[in-house]
Parts: structure tokens; sequence; C-alpha cells
């Protein structure tokens, strides 16, 4: 019978992240147990209400989209599609400022009101889907513009000795353009290809074109 992550307990996770480490070299437990996290949060963002407005771009779509890159990449980079935050100040829904001063405008209205956005709407969808799971972790918001979204979770495995892999997710949050071209793509876990008999998270995020992001 599957069991999912979730339903497992702690002693269980914990074995089955040993055995994952063992089948995948290159993954040692804590990266493993923090690419479950990334998952899961993708899939929170992307089951809410705000999903079709959010494009998931950056080092950790190219890991795990597109398979570009191999290194593992923590962060997860989000577009807020500006048609869809500051509509007042766009001409027709046109994403271009017409001028440097419109640009400005623009870029000063986004800086005021996507703390309050994330506060407000982001948080709280984490903060129920944490209680759902019974997961335990600690939100904070961060960054110089109060645009980033930490999640401190309650680990199972020893962090990592350099200190370079924190045991937190951070959501980051932009809203300076549409995030097109984009389409809908299918995240995993990568522990899933190491064990079986268990259902793990997995995420359908509308993902920025690798060609975009490179180019971003």
């Amino acid at each position: 019978m599957v069991e999912t992550w979730f339903a497992l307990s702690r002693e269980d996770q914990a074995d089955a992240l040993e055995q994952a480490e063992y089948e995948l070299p290159d993954r040692p437990a804590y990266l493993l147990e923090k690419d479950i996290w990334v998952v899961w949060v993708l899939s929170v963002v992307y089951n809410s209400p705000f999903a079709n407005k959010l494009t998931f771009k950056g080092g950790t779509s190219l890991s795990k989209v597109y398979k570009i890159i191999n290194r593992f990449s923590e962060d997860i980079d989000l577009t807020y599609d500006i048609r869809e935050l500051v509509p007042e100040l766009l001409s027709d829904r046109n994403p271009i400022p017409v001028s440097k001063t419109k640009a400005k405008k623009i870029s000063d209205k986004v800086k005021k009101i996507l703390p309050g956005w994330i506060e407000s709407s982001v948080k709280p969808v984490i903060e129920s889907a944490l209680s759902d799971f019974c997961l335990q972790a600690e939100l904070s918001i961060g960054g110089n513009g109060k645009d980033q979204l930490i999640i401190a979770y309650s680990p199972l495995t020893t962090a990592d000795e350099t200190g370079y892999v924190s045991q937190t997710i951070k959501l980051e949050f932009g809203a300076r353009a549409t995030g097109e071209p984009h389409h809908t793509d299918n995240v995993v876990c990568d522990i899933a290809a190491a064990i079986e008999g268990v259902d793990f998270p997995t995420a359908n995020p509308l993902v920025m074109d690798a060609e975009r992001t490179f180019w971003e």
C-alpha cells in the first residue's frame, strides 16, 4: 500500500532519507529533505487562489523543471504578473512603461504593495497548509524590500556542515514583468527516484520558458 510522505513517522522518514542518500550519492540526505520541502511549497503555491498570477523562474526552475543544471538550487523565485498587481498604472494592460517616469511610478507602487500582499495573502496560505499537513515550520518576512517569505522547517537531518545550505525555504517575489512566455510543467522530488511505495509531493507550476530565464 502506498503511503504519503507526510503520513510516515519521522523515524521512517529519516530511514528513507538515509536509504536514498545511499542510492543517490550526489544528493546527501539534507539536500533530499530540503528538496521535498521545495516541491511541497511549490504545490501549495500552485494550488492557491493566486496560482495563475505567479510564474516560477530562476535557478531552481532550471534544475527542477528543465534539468539544465545539476547543482542543487534552493530558492523559489516567482514573478507576480504586473498586469494583475498594478493594472491601474498600465496603459491597456501593456506591461512596458511608456517613459522612465512611468517606469519609476510603477516600480515604486510595486515596492509599496508587494510586501503587504505577501503578508496578507501568501503567508496565510502557507500557514494553513502547514496546519493541514501537521508540519512544523516558522514563517517570516525577509529581504531588503520585504519581498521574501522565509519558511524555516523542522529538519530530520543534520545541517550542511559548511553552512552553505540553510534549513529554510525562501520564496522570493518580484513584479516587474508578466512572466511570459511560460507554461505549466511537472515537478517531482529527487528522492522519488530512489524510494518505492511512498507518495511524495508533486507540483504543477506555471514555469517561465528556459530561454527567458537565461535572458533575465
